[in-house]
């Protein structure tokens, strides 16, 4: 669990301690087993989005994701160009493409992945035959990724069922910025 991961969970325990709730107690509320619950506060789990708003909402925290300026859903592989966690695109992309997902979860990706690509612009820096290279890596603009992820749920939902481990990130200061829409930014290393 990396540092803004844990920041996260910082915040969730602090108002469960606050509000007087033991973790068994939350457990019950949230209907998940209280070890959850104790792994996430012990940051030896990274919590699904679902779990977390579902911890969330229990508590009624309307945590502010703004504050920290972006947002990057990722693997624990890496990517042959970067050398980073892959994205959350390429990330369910290899299950598609090694014939992983049925033919349902794969229609799913597909739409999700139009939705992005009709309603979001796609950097530069990838080439033109999506080659990427640059090396960058797009992170979103947290003050704008309410509806992004609302549409990209449905990809962490069948990471979830299959049982990809994954991870949100949050960082102001994820590298140097060399491409910026309303929605993302693309960054490379600083020593680029």
């Amino acid at each position: 669990m990396n540092n803004d991961s844990k920041y996260i969970v910082d915040e969730i325990k602090r108002k469960r301690k606050m509000l007087g709730i033991s973790q068994t107690e939350l457990a019950e509320r949230c209907g998940m087993p209280q070890s959850t619950i104790g792994r996430i506060e012990n940051y030896s789990m990274n919590p699904s989005l679902d779990v977390i708003t579902s911890i969330m909402n229990e508590l009624d925290v309307s945590f502010e994701f703004s504050k920290k300026k972006y947002m990057r859903i990722q693997g624990e592989e890496l990517a042959y160009k970067t050398k980073k966690p892959v994205g959350i695109f390429v990330l369910t992309w290899r299950r598609v493409r090694d014939g992983i997902y049925s033919e349902e979860d794969k229609n799913i990706y597909l739409e999700v992945d139009k939705w992005f690509k009709d309603n979001l612009p796609e950097p530069p820096f990838y080439g033109d035959n999506n080659d990427n290279p640059l090396g960058a890596t797009t992170w979103f603009k947290t003050n704008n990724s309410s509806i992004m992820l609302e549409h990209i749920k449905p990809l962490l939902d069948l990471l979830d069922k299959y049982n990809v481990p994954y991870e949100i990130a949050y960082s102001d200061n994820p590298g140097k910025i060399i491409y910026e829409d309303d929605y993302q930014i693309g960054v490379i290393d600083y020593d680029k």
